[in-house]
């Protein structure tokens, strides 16, 4: 079958990472895929290895619902030919819903995979209206996604929790700790990532030491550019705190951090970055709460609650991090991570996903 993705970004962040999964799932089940995205990016060139059987276009017309861009929603909202024509399509991320009405006039075949947990009044209302009527599958990126989908009206018959792939790994290496011990914090820099909550606990008295390092990690979506700036503003005059940019991922930095730490300012759909620090040896802290509370447990993380003072929270959960790295020094066995997010256990849910469509 030809499935037809929709798809309002084309970076190398959470949401796009878990794209390529899908992508390559649907490939092996004998899918070809058509990829719309609105701007130029690495995704083309990440999907080449799938030659003919993946093609990417950008469409700058695509209509992406983003709350830092809302001139994109006086563009028509129309099907391009080839996503009419396809016998499946998938919204990739909630940002797509405006779609859905379009597909269930046209009576196409469609998903809608949500990578959101937008917990504020807004997020219910586009889930409430968009989503919560009809019978098209809706997968979750994790329990508390999908928790939150329900809630809001969508059927668990209806869901499917579809958790990001990761190849296994035989074994999680062992790292000795840096002096100072340092901490990263990696993702896209737009203020809710938690960059600025942790460089400002590192100004609290719990981290004012020496034994801290802090290395920011990620870049603004455009228009996102003051995040950057308020971010480059607070650590330029603490020696001990160093802003990079982008980070391919988070094995291309685990040489130098000891820890990544995960403080968004709202709850997160998944923790994609607590697994990929597990996965090289890296430990991982952040709040307990939405997808990263289901995964910190997982790779032997540590997650505190999330009260109304983060910096707080922050620097002593830091510093019971590194209690416990002393204490516990050693990550959970592969044996008990790797089967939670196979490739084969992802390519049997889409494949039924995909039938139910």
């Amino acid at each position: 079958m030809k499935i037809a993705i929709l798809h309002g970004s084309n970076d190398t962040y959470g949401a796009s990472k878990v794209l390529r999964q899908e992508v390559e799932c649907l490939v092996s089940l004998g899918h070809e895929v058509l990829l719309v995205v609105p701007h130029a990016g690495p995704l083309a060139g990440d999907l080449a290895q799938f030659g003919a059987l993946v093609s990417v276009v950008v469409d700058s017309s695509l209509v992406v619902l983003r709350r830092s861009k809302l001139t994109d929603l006086l563009h028509p909202l129309t099907l391009r030919a080839d996503v009419a024509l396809a016998d499946v399509v998938v919204l990739w991320t909630l940002a797509l819903s405006a779609y859905v009405p379009v597909l269930r006039l046209r009576r196409r075949r469609f998903y809608v995979s949500v990578h959101e947990l937008l917990l504020g009044r807004v997020g219910g209302i586009l889930v409430r209206t968009l989503l919560a009527g009809g019978t098209f599958p809706v997968c979750a990126c994790s329990e508390a996604t999908a928790t939150w989908l329900h809630n809001h009206g969508v059927g668990r018959d209806r869901l499917t929790v579809t958790s990001p792939v990761f190849s296994a790994v035989d074994a999680v290496p062992e790292r000795t700790v840096h002096e100072p011990l340092t901490v990263a914090v990696v993702g896209r820099v737009n203020g809710h990532k938690g960059h600025l909550e942790v460089a400002r606990a590192f100004q609290s008295p719990a981290l004012s030491g020496s034994g801290w390092r802090l290395l920011l990690f990620g870049t603004p979506f455009p228009g996102q550019d003051d995040a950057l700036h308020s971010l480059q503003a607070l650590v330029k005059d603490d020696p001990r705190v160093e802003y990079r940019g982008e980070a391919a991922s988070v094995a291309a930095i685990a040489a130098e951090i000891d820890a990544v730490a995960c403080f968004p300012s709202t709850p997160e759909p998944f923790g994609l970055v607590p697994i990929e620090a597990w996965r090289v040896g890296v430990r991982a802290v952040g709040f307990a709460d939405g997808g990263a509370g289901e995964v910190l447990p997982v790779v032997g993380g540590l997650g505190v609650r999330r009260t109304d003072s983060p910096e707080l929270d922050i620097a002593a959960a830091l510093v019971g991090l590194a209690a416990s790295m002393k204490a516990q020094p050693t990550l959970p066995e592969p044996s008990l991570v790797n089967p939670l997010f196979s490739q084969e256990r992802r390519r049997n849910l889409i494949g039924r996903v995909v039938a139910q469509s």
